[in-house]
């Protein structure tokens, strides 16, 4: 008598619907909770066959071949999502479970059915789908506006550099133009000689007098017009000439990988020191007028990266170095000629940069401030405090390498850059700094 006492305080208190139909579908048994979640009162379910409570949407009956619950006694277990339809016609998603019973000494079936209403489940996994999907689309437009400054800040060097990049291309072609316009007399004054030389083969024909007079006429001409200067100038000039195409060709070439943007950020493979030369042709102009360059570049392996991305932030870094330079040369001695070091070299696991500079150094009190966006210590209209700010990000986050700082205030700064040299290997990299 106890047990059924529990058994029946058990069954009347529990959340989950407990339906006990005959083979036919024919409601049998029902607790309290199946009135409450169909919203039917106890003589309206006493007359329900179970198909009556439940509803299948045309698509899933279609791919399931059911088309109502009895179809479902034909398993002998059965367990899955189903949806339910209450007196006011309303739907909601039941977890619902079906098995198989025997009356004692009989062979007839009956089925027993326990549903639990996961319709708030529901509903809150719909509202994190379309959290998810709001989220995805704040991180596309978040990525899309850090693209925008990353490629505002390389236009914005650019922009800098510009006047530096055009008197570094002028150099070059002032002298091609020169070279050209030096050339453009000899070969007036080569005509001239030819042409001579042409009457005197037609006039060999004609007598050894006349041949004579126009051979006097060629030496004359040669001597006038310096003849051996001009041969030998002429080789001289063409080399000249072509020395500053290639140098034009080179700072456009730099201008170019550098201006390159990558919407993708497709990794490949990338030579830093190539990179780094690349780099130094466009910030020539920047550096030669207050610092010497000692470059030390190692035979190192290439590693995956994203180029323009890197030769940004080499170009962000030695901009710095260079500023440095100036501002201590403009608060110590104007004589004082600083000196910037760029020295690359590699490991199992890393190739390295270290740019590093005899500048007015970085307070200590700054140092862990540097990264953050818009810090600066420039004037205002002289930097925006994004150029470390995008440094970082590019090699830290997206790069999954290191950026270390090392600097004494007076003395000059030390920035070294870490790359890894297989990028889809980060989770087992290890970083020694």
């Amino acid at each position: 008598m106890e047990m059924k006492y529990l058994f029946e305080t058990i069954i009347k208190n529990i959340k989950q619907s407990l339906l006990i139909t005959d083979s036919n579908g024919k409601l049998e048994f029902f607790n309290a909770s199946t009135e409450k979640m169909w919203n039917y009162s106890e003589e309206e379910l006493k007359n329900m066959n179970i198909n009556d409570l439940f509803y299948f949407e045309s698509s899933y009956a279609e791919d399931n071949k059911i088309r109502q619950i009895s179809d479902l006694f034909l398993f002998e277990n059965w367990n899955g999502e189903i949806y339910a339809k209450n007196k006011e016609n309303s739907v909601f998603c039941l977890k619902v479970s079906i098995c198989q019973i025997f009356e004692e000494n009989s062979n007839v079936k009956k089925y027993l059915i326990i549903s639990e209403n996961i319709e708030e489940k529901v509903n809150l996994l719909s509202q994190l789908k379309l959290k998810d999907e709001e989220l995805q689309r704040s991180i596309k437009n978040l990525e899309n506006a850090q693209f925008m400054m990353i490629e505002e800040d390389k236009l914005a060097n650019l922009g800098h550099l510009s006047a530096g990049i055009a008197h570094e291309i002028n150099n070059p072609l002032g002298f091609i133009i020169s070279n050209f316009g030096t050339l453009k007399k000899y070969v007036e004054k080569l005509n001239e000689i030819i042409l001579l030389y042409k009457s005197l083969l037609a006039n060999s024909e004609e007598g050894m007098c006349l041949v004579k007079d126009e051979v006097a006429n060629v030496e004359s001409l040669e001597r006038k017009y310096n003849l051996d200067f001009i041969m030998d100038d002429i080789d001289e000039l063409l080399k000249d000439t072509e020395g500053g195409i290639e140098r034009v060709q080179k700072i456009i070439a730099a201008m170019r990988n550098f201006a390159h943007s990558s919407v993708e950020k497709n990794f490949e493979q990338y030579d830093l020191n190539y990179g780094i030369t690349n780099t130094l042709v466009i910030a020539k102009n920047e550096i030669k007028y207050n610092s010497n360059i000692e470059i030390e570049l190692d035979e190192i392996p290439q590693v995956e990266a994203i180029p323009s991305e890197i030769n940004q932030v080499i170009l962000n870094l030695i901009i710095n170095s260079s500023h440095a330079i100036k501002e201590k040369q403009e608060k110590a001695d104007l004589d004082y000629f600083g000196l910037l070091k760029i020295h690359t070299f590699s490991d199992d696991l890393f190739v390295s940069c270290v740019i590093e500079d005899n500048g007015t150094g970085i307070p200590k009190e700054n140092l862990d401030k540097i990264f953050e966006p818009f810090f600066t210590t420039k004037p205002i209209g002289k930097g925006t405090g994004l150029g470390l700010s995008i440094a970082y990000d590019i090699i830290k986050n997206t790069h999954k390498g290191d950026l270390i700082v090392d600097s004494v205030l007076g003395e000059g700064t030390k920035i070294t850059i870490k790359l890894p040299i297989r990028h889809e290997e980060q989770g087992e990299v290890t970083q020694n700094e």
